[in-house]
């Protein structure tokens, strides 16, 4: 019988031991001889630290019980700056840390102690007061001169991308009767806030280092260390065992884990660090705040003529990167006009960096509002508005998709969700008390793919175990890649295995931008394939005999017939054929000749109790184009767990400031904000980006979600809000 492990709902292969507590994490692990250090921020936004302060604190810091070392701007071993190619596309700083006495934002690390225990390194960084000389701040974008702001031309996730574009004319020809929208639309400062608190643990072994860090990037970790360190990279490794959620904020190296290596050098001792709630605001990257400037032009039929997205966003002033909330304009709708365009404001902010959706998530907010918005004016039906104008093509690079099924989306999604039913005009649905409203917005993801290794070893016990750098960051990404592993070999899932974490392993790219199954996967697909073909050539060999052979669910077949298990075969082969299956492979990723892109559409019910500004999430129905499924079961949580960090994007989330610290709560959803939910899948295969045919799931699944969100507040209440989150003073405003 075949195996068909892949498009099988199957539980996550280390879920026994995340729910048995036997799962280890970074800050789990325990290295002998380990001690602890603890950071010293700043709490001024910009400005200096004086030198005397320093020298004070230190000295005060080192006679503290168990301090062992007091890392500061004085004593630092010089570090290398990274060089452009890799501060330009991402968000590394370029400033090294504890470079100088200069402070470019508040929470900027000033120091690291290290002492023999967590409490007495945190005591003695808490006694730590410094002296600054404060200079003038920029807090706000609107407060930084257009002399210091800048508009990068491209933007690069894994392939560059225009962030000035433009096409068509000037301005539409008014030769027939025209309706439009303009709207200005605010997004805030989104904290990632995984569960799991970013940690590293840095042990010498000579000149040899070992980092544990909670990262998902192993490869580009290893890499930015050794610049850092003036190393070679394979004097260095990398293990990330298992990630405890990250959403970006741990697909970079930050700067802690450099000083953390430093300070492990200087104490002759491997050195943990494991940040504080609060240090996460400050130390591993956010989402920067966005104003987004959107006009639309429309013929009296609704024909999209013209469509105009500019964005101001900020960067700190140490890093050049850029949110693209512009991009998904480019191309989601036929527009024979358009403009776009990108400005970057420094502020004295930590810098910020990709979180789930980047671009997309706040770029479809405004698009997608807008796009409703125009639809009502027009007296259209949200959705028919949509079909109406949906791009046959790739506008943005004059290519075909290599696959859409946009529009299939959209009928079975109001099918599922019943839109139908709903009454064009709002306020028209009340449930008790309760005014209800639904919305929809299309979701829209680059399908991307990485050039990718993996390593498959043999037993003569018939055992099979691939690994890649790459990382299980809860997603489910060693259960997806076990079932492509089975079903390329032949082998029953039982006797495959996939280990991950250890940059010891065949390079993989970051585990972000919804790639790591199309790229990992097609790596593993290959050594499978090429796993199966080694192991039949040799059975072929031993009788040299014409015969059709096959391997299904660990037995060899000849001519259809089962002849022999796999592991029989393993056993009389002994080591020479362990040999000779095990092997490493590399998946190229070439630049295709058409576009990947996956789509979708979201519908959504709201509860709005106006008495009392409070709006509830009740129902949720999503139908996405994803290509193929791989475990429909892991697919349906992620889409799930993208929805509902859209919900925290509409309702909740933004990160309070006062003279540029974050203080105050972070509101997350949680349990009691959760709707029922209908998520289903086209499943059309796209074997143009990968020979598995499948598309990454991770953040489509959170793209276009607060749209819904403020589309279906408006239908139940008439209140158009271009603002997020959607906030309890908003809700009981009069409609204007």
């Amino acid at each position: 019988m075949p195996t068909d492990a892949v498009g099988r709902s199957m539980p996550r292969v280390e879920g026994h031991d995340k729910a048995t507590g036997a799962a280890v994490y970074t800050a789990d692990v325990e290295v002998p001889g380990m001690v602890h250090a603890a950071l010293v921020q700043s709490t001024i936004a910009r400005g200096r630290v004086t030198a005397e302060s320093v020298r004070r604190e230190a000295s005060s810091a080192a006679a503290a019980p168990g301090v062992l070392h007091v890392l500061t701007p004085l004593n630092c071993p010089p570090l290398q700056p990274l060089p452009d190619e890799l501060t330009g596309p991402m968000p590394f700083e370029r400033r090294t840390p504890l470079a100088d006495l200069e402070i470019h934002h508040a929470g900027q690390h000033m120091a690291l102690v290290v002492a023999d225990t967590p409490q007495n390194a945190i005591a003695a960084a808490e006694r730590m007061r410094l002296d600054y000389e404060t200079a003038p701040a920029h807090l706000e974008m609107a407060e930084v001169p257009a002399a210091d702001r800048h508009r990068p031309d491209h933007w690069i996730r894994l392939v560059e991308e225009k962030l000035q574009d433009r096409r068509g004319g000037e301005s539409v020809s008014a030769t027939c009767e025209l309706v439009s929208l303009r709207g200005r639309y605010r997004t805030p400062e989104h904290a990632h806030y995984p569960i799991e608190l970013s940690a590293t643990i840095a042990e010498w072994a000579g000149d040899h280092l070992t980092v544990h860090d909670t990262t998902r990037w192993i490869a580009g970790e290893r890499r930015v260390l050794a610049c850092h360190l003036g190393i070679p990279e394979d004097r260095i490794r990398v293990l990330s065992p298992l990630v405890g959620g990250a959403f970006g904020s741990k697909n970079f190296l930050w700067m802690h884990v450099v000083l953390c290596a430093v300070a492990a050098r200087a104490v002759g001792r491997p050195v943990k660090l494991v940040l504080s709630r609060d240090e996460m605001f400050t130390s591993t990257g956010h989402r920067p705040r966005t104003e987004q400037d959107l006009a639309l032009v429309a013929d009296a039929r609704g024909a999209l003529l013209s469509s105009e997205h500019h964005t101001l966003t900020e960067t700190s002033p140490l890093a050049h990167f850029c949110e693209p909330a512009g991009l998904p304009t480019r191309y989601l709708y036929r527009s024979p006009r358009l403009v776009t365009s990108h400005t970057v404001a420094p502020v004295n902010a930590p810098t910020p960096c990709f979180m789930r959706g980047p671009g997309e998530a706040p770029g479809l907010f405004a698009l997608e509002s807008a796009v409703d918005e125009l639809a009502h004016r027009l007296g259209m039906d949200p959705l028919a508005f949509r079909v109406a104008n949906d791009a046959d093509i790739d506008q943005a690079a004059g290519r075909p998709w290599s696959g859409k099924h946009l529009r299939e989306c959209y009928r079975r999604g109001a099918e599922q969700f019943g839109w139908s039913r709903r009454p064009p005009t709002p306020r028209a649905l009340r449930r008790g008390e309760l005014m209800v409203g639904w919305g929809m917005a299309t979701a829209t993801y680059p399908g991307r793919r990485m050039s990718a290794g993996c390593e498959i070893r043999t037993t003569a016990d018939g055992a099979v175990r691939f690994a890649s750098a790459t990382h299980e960051i809860g997603n489910g990404v060693r259960t997806a890649m076990c079932q492509v592993a089975a079903d390329a070999t032949g082998l029953p899932m039982a006797a495959v295995a996939f280990d991950t974490g250890d940059s010891l392993f065949p390079d993989a790219p970051y585990s972000g931008a919804s790639q790591t199954t199309a790229s990992v996967g097609s790596a593993v697909f290959s050594a499978g394939v090429e796993w199966k073909q080694r192991l039949l050539n040799w059975v072929a060999g031993l009788d040299g005999g014409p015969a059709v052979l096959d391997i299904r669910a660990g037995t060899v077949l000849r001519d259809g017939r089962p002849v022999a298990t796999v592991a029989e075969v393993l056993h009389d082969g002994g080591r020479q054929l362990a040999d000779l299956l095990s092997f490493t492979v590399t998946a190229d990723a070439g630049e295709p000749a058409t576009t990947t892109q996956s789509f979708g559409a979201h519908f959504c019910e709201v509860e709005v109790d106006e008495a009392i500004g409070r709006a509830t999430v009740t129902r949720w129905s999503a139908t996405l184009d994803c290509g193929r499924v791989v475990n429909p079961q892991l697919a349906r949580s992620q889409v799930m767990g993208g929805v509902i960090f859209g919900i925290g994007m509409a309702l909740y989330e933004q990160v309070p400031h006062d003279a540029g610290l974050r203080v105050g709560e972070y509101l997350v959803p949680t349990h009691a904000d959760i709707p029922d939910f209908d998520i289903a899948f086209v499943e059309v295969p796209d074997r143009v980006l990968d020979p598995i045919g499948v598309r990454g799931i991770g953040e489509i699944g959170s793209s276009g979600v607060a749209a819904v969100i403020a589309n279906a507040i408006f239908h139940a209440t008439g209140k158009r809000l271009r603002q997020l989150p959607i906030t309890v003073e908003m809700l009981l405003e009069e409609p204007s």
